[in-house]
Order: C-alpha cells, then sequence, then structure tokens
C-alpha cells in the first residue's frame, strides 16, 4: 500500500565505517534474526559523482553531501531474515536518474532484523533520534528543512513520521511506502488497496504470498522514476465511484492535471494547500507486470434494447498494425436502458497510438440462461492519459451487408417513433454524401429507405435523392474533376464519347440506355458526363427516369424483408411471389427503351467499349 506525505521529509545519522573503500548494506542471516541483534545505524551516501560506490558518513563527518542540493533518505522497514533489500540499489539509480541529489541510505539493519516485530518496532524511535542528530549538523552547515525529502518503507515510514514530528511537520516532503492506513496529504490505493494484481492468491505461491502484495509499492514508486511509465490517480471518496467513472475530473479546473504517483507526486502540493483540510484519497489501477502502467479510457455507451439489460462488458481496441489490448469491465454489472448513457471507466495495458477499430461484447455472466445481445446505438472513448487526442467513436454506420443493413433498419424505425424529422433528414444526408462522391454502396440505402419509410414514399424519395446527388457529382467532375477522370480513365472516356457523339440526335434515350442497361457503371457515367458535353438538364432527368425501376426492386425489396420476422419467412410463397411481381413490373421500362434503341439508337460495338464493372453503383 503506496502513502505519499506531500510536505515532510527527513534524514538520518549513522556511525562512520572509516575502514571500509566502498561500504555496503549490512548483510545478515536467519540466526541474527532468531538470536537478536543490538541497533546500530549506518548512513552511506551515493551522488551523481558516486554512482556505484558509497560514502559512509555521520553527524561530525558529512563527506560530500552538497547542503545546497537536495537530500533524499532511504529507510527500509522490518527484515525477518537479515539479507538487504532487493530494491535499494534500484531505488537509489533511479533517484540520481531524475535529479543532482544527494542519496543517503539508512540502514538499520543490525536492530530491525528479528522474527519479532515488535521488537524491531521499539527502535524506530531510537534511530529517528539518531537521524534528527543527523540532519541539525546539515542544518548548521547551511542546509534547508525545505530540501529534505525521507522516503520510509513498512516501519521505515514510522521513522520518517516521527522524525517529521520533531521538526514541527517543516521537512520538504515524506513518502511513506507499505503502509496501510491513510496518513499523508495525499494517500495512494493501488487497485483499491487489497490484493494487488500478480500476487499469488493462496499460500501455494510461497514466500510471494506474503511479502508480493505488501512490496508491490515500491515497485510502483520506482516505475514512477522511468520515463515509460507515468501512473495517473484519481482523487476520490471509493475505489467503487473510481471505478464506475466518477472522479475522472479529479475536482479540479480542466487545465490542472490529475496527480502523479511516485516521485512527482508533490507536483500537487499547491493544490492541496488550499484544501481544508490539506488531505485526500486518490485511487488507481495497475497492470500485473513491470512497470504497471495502465491507461484509462473514458467510456459512453447508448443502447436502444427495448429491455433493460444488465451486465459486463469487454472492450478490444485494435491498432492499424495489428497490436491489440482489451479492458474488461465486470467489478460490477452495468445497467443499459433504451436510448440512456452509460459512462464507465475502461483501462487498457497498451496505449495503442492509433486505433483502427473497436469491438464490444457484452455478457450477463449466466452460464443457463438466455443470451441477450447489447445494441449499440453510439460508443465513444476517450483517453485520459492523452486527452488532445481525437476522440474513438462508433455511432450510425453504412451497413456494408444485409445482416447489418437490417440491424441499422430496426435502429432507425424504432428511434423514427419520436424523431421522425432528424430520421428523415440523417437518411438524405449520407444518401447525397454517397451520391455526391461517387461512393459504391448507395443499393443497400435504396433497400433501407424501402424499410424506414415505406414502398411508394421510399421510392419517391430515392429517385429525388438520386438524381440530386449524381447532378452534385456531376457539377463537382465538372468544376475539379475532368482532367482526373481523363487522366485515370483515357481508354474508358474515349470509346464512351464516340457512342454520345453517335447518338447526339437522340441523347436522352441513350442515357435512359445506359441507366437501364449499364454498360458503363452509374459512378463513372456521372463523373464522365461533364466531359461528354451532356447537358445537365438531360442528365438529372436521364437519372431520374432511367434508375426508376432499380430503386423500385430495391426499396420494394427493403419494403418485403423489414416486415419478416425469420428467415423462414423469406422462402414463403407470399414473400416469392411478391418479389417476382417486382421483377416483372420492373422489366417493362427496360423493353420499351431496348424497342426504341434498337430502331433509333447506335450501338453497335458499345460492348467492345466496356472496360468497366458492369455491376451498377448508384
Amino acid at each position: 500500500m503506496l502513502r505519499i506525505y506531500v510536505f515532510i521529509s527527513l534524514m538520518c545519522l549513522v556511525r562512520s565505517d572509516t575502514d571500509e573503500t566502498c561500504p555496503s548494506f549490512t548483510r545478515l542471516s536467519f540466526h541474527s534474526a532468531v538470536v537478536g541483534t543490538k541497533l546500530n545505524v549506518k548512513l552511506m551516501l551515493y551522488t551523481r559523482r558516486n554512482l556505484t560506490c558509497a560514502q559512509t558518513i555521520n553527524s561530525t563527518v558529512l563527506g560530500n553531501l552538497n547542503v545546497t542540493k537536495k537530500t533524499t533518505f532511504i529507510v527500509h522497514g522490518f527484515r525477518p531474515t537479515g539479507s538487504p533489500p532487493v530494491w535499494i540499489g534500484d531505488l537509489v539509480e533511479g533517484l540520481l536518474s531524475v535529479e543532482d541529489m544527494n542519496v543517503v541510505v539508512v540502514d538499520w539493519n543490525r536492530g530491525a532484523t528479528t522474527v519479532m516485530y515488535h521488537h524491531a518496532s521499539s527502535r524506530t524511535k531510537d534511530v529517528a533520534n539518531i537521524l534528527k542528530e543527523f540532519i541539525d549538523q546539515m542544518l548548521a552547515e547551511g542546509a534547508s528543512l525545505e530540501d529534505i525529502y525521507m522516503i520510509g518503507v513498512s516501519l521505515g515510514a514510522h521513522i520518517s513520521g516521527f522524525v517529521g514530528k520533531m521538526y514541527d511537520g517543516q521537512l520538504g516532503r515524506i513518502t511513506a511506502l507499505g503502509y496501510k492506513e491513510s496518513l499523508g496529504n495525499i494517500d495512494f490505493y493501488p487497485n483499491g488497496g487489497l490484493d494487488q494484481p500478480g500476487c499469488p492468491k493462496t499460500i501455494f505461491g510461497g514466500l510471494q504470498y506474503f511479502k508480493c502484495d505488501h512490496q508491490r509499492s515500491i515497485y510502483l514508486y520506482l516505475s514512477s522514476l522511468r520515463e515509460n511509465c507515468t501512473i495517473t490517480a484519481y482523487p476520490c471518496d471509493s475505489y467503487r465511484d473510481y471505478r464506475n467513472g466518477k472522479c475522472v475530473s479529479c475536482g479540479i479546473p480542466q487545465k490542472e492535471s490529475c496527480p502523479i504517483l511516485g516521485y512527482y507526486a508533490d507536483h500537487w502540493k499547491d493544490y492541496l494547500k488550499e484544501k481544508s483540510p490539506p488531505v485526500t484519497k486518490a485511487f488507481f489501477d495497475t497492470a500485473e507486470e513491470k512497470p504497471f502502467c495502465i491507461y484509462h479510457y473514458f467510456v459512453d455507451i447508448i443502447t436502444w434494447n427495448k429491455n433493460v439489460r444488465r451486465g459486463s462488458i469487454t472492450i478490444k481496441l485494435r491498432d492499424k498494425a495489428g497490436s491489440t489490448t482489451e479492458s474488461k469491465i465486470d467489478h460490477e454489472p452495468a445497467t443499459f436502458q433504451k436510448y440512456h448513457q452509460v459512462s464507465l471507466l475502461a483501462r487498457f495495458n497498451q496505449d495503442l497510438d492509433k486505433v483502427a477499430a473497436i469491438s464490444l461484447m457484452f455478457s450477463t455472466g449466466s452460464v443457463v440462461g438466455p443470451k441477450y445481445k447489447l445494441r449499440i446505438l453510439r460508443m465513444k472513448l476517450r483517453s485520459l492519459a492523452n486527452p488532445e487526442r481525437p476522440q474513438l467513436c462508433r455511432s450510425l454506420w453504412f451497413p456494408s451487408d444485409l445482416a447489418e443493413l437490417r440491424e441499422l433498419s430496426e435502429v432507425l424505425r424504432d428511434y423514427r417513433k419520436e424523431h421522425q424529422a432528424y430520421v428523415f433528414l440523417l437518411f438524405c444526408s449520407a444518401y447525397l454524401y454517397k451520391q455526391c462522391f461517387a461512393i459504391p454502396g448507395s443499393s443497400f440505402l435504396n433497400v433501407l429507405a424501402g424499410a424506414l419509410f415505406g414502398p411508394w414514399l421510399g421510392l419517391l424519395l430515392c429517385c429525388v435523392l438520386t438524381s440530386v446527388g449524381a447532378t452534385c457529382c456531376y457539377l463537382l467532375s465538372s468544376m475539379f474533376g475532368k482532367q482526373l477522370v481523363v487522366s485515370y480513365f483515357p481508354d474508358k472516356v474515349a470509346p464512351l464519347q464516340r457512342k454520345v457523339e453517335e447518338n447526339r440526335n437522340s441523347l436522352f434515350f441513350f442515357l435512359l440506355f445506359l441507366r437501364l442497361f449499364p454498360m458503363t457503371p452509374n459512378w463513372f457515367l456521372n463523373l464522365s458526363a461533364p466531359i461528354l458535353n451532356i447537358p445537365m438538364a438531360q442528365f438529372f432527368f436521364s437519372v431520374l427516369i432511367g434508375l426508376i425501376p432499380y430503386n423500385f426492386i430495391c426499396v420494394q425489396t427493403g419494403s418485403i424483408l423489414s416486415t419478416l420476422t425469420s428467415l423462414d419467412a423469406l422462402f414463403s410463397w407470399g414473400t416469392v411471389f411478391k418479389l417476382l411481381a417486382i421483377a416483372l413490373v420492373a422489366l417493362v421500362p427496360g423493353t420499351l427503351i431496348k424497342k426504341f434503341s434498337q430502331k433509333d439508337l447506335h450501338l453497335n460495338g458499345t460492348s467492345n467499349a466496356n472496360h468497366l464493372n458492369s455491376r451498377k453503383h448508384t
């Protein structure tokens, strides 16, 4: 458990051992822990000048300690086996890598090594007194209390607190690691302060079962000294409120950032001074492995299920390189109601910069019960760590297959009951967008029109939108696209231009023929029409009339499919006869135009000009 004091710090005293060239941390055995040891405090100074070789100092010999610089004391805790703390060297190196300072390791292993915890605890005040004597000497040499920083681990936190009290809380800062109770101006609770991810859950995990959770705070602090891991914490009343996304603003103006775990936690000092009392709790989650970073996203979800759905969700992100990361939000069931926004806090192990795809899986958690589908109307993710990044959104979409088409039509039909004008405007905008920029796939929108607006209003709407959209494409091509079309499709423009000139006297009927029997895709005809000197009026009405059969088939199909309740109903005799009737009606205009074309249009060799995909795109 990690706790950080923002305004206190301390220093300590040691007996010097000048006989050691490079003094090392006292190493004892388990035997020493059983028989007990007398208190002996040794102070070892590290600076950037002697990063790998400590210098023994005491209240009479300050050695290379520079009193004008910050001095950080590292005070270890209870040592039941007598071995040196494995993290001491990494912590010294990390501190000196981020700032030029004095680092003093307080070695009181002789005194902390015992199998009786209360024996070690009873010696903490004695160690604190020795440290006060040393700090007094530093102050006499010109040091400042504001420049003294103490990092205490477990019982070392007790010692640091005693020293801070001796100076009436005037030390620069105290950080207490591995301590459970609320102590500081800001107290950090990783994973709620309980079991830590990656630590053994049962005694079968061996010695790690007893010390892993306790030591995690030290390794989290070490992560704050590395450039590749910045752990953000969120001030909150409880871990539950944090997990439910109620504290992502940190309770401060947007210009202020949330507190950072570890070494840079004192950046929040000025804000805390303004609080009364100047204390707060901050929660955060971690990954299972070093460097333990978790990247937070705030996710907003709006669903359109008719019935309330309760369950957990898993969000998966994939970037353009194929890397994936996922977040399970399952700490408690989320409740999804129709058209109500649910806001949750998602946590990912990786920070994907350029996300290409978002997927969501919903689970009720029931093994034997029915499985429900969560129908998403809109999902939005925004990065809390990098708020400047664009938000990741998934809302209404262009359907790419019949399954998506049916799902989209259900969403819009249901929404249209309360927002008819909005759905109408949305459909028209989407249709014109695809037509204006010659984007294939309008057939799906024709089918959708039948499902949303019925067979006749849908047909009228599609015919008008097709004509208006194609004319917009005509105008855009006329102003900006002539050179591009000729440059990219020279072999396709020339034959088409020749046929247009051959049928200039019957141009309107020739254009109708091309729409009914598309030897040239409609999107290409829309783009090339200005190059072929086709008058805009004839172009507009040829699209309006010529695509009526095609639009009629699509719209009627959508109208029929929207009434089906199952796949079996698609093959009923009634549905089959309706679709056959639609096909026969649509053939009548084509037959008449083809009969006329045989008499008055010049079409010989037209098939040879067909260098494009003959599929119809509108």
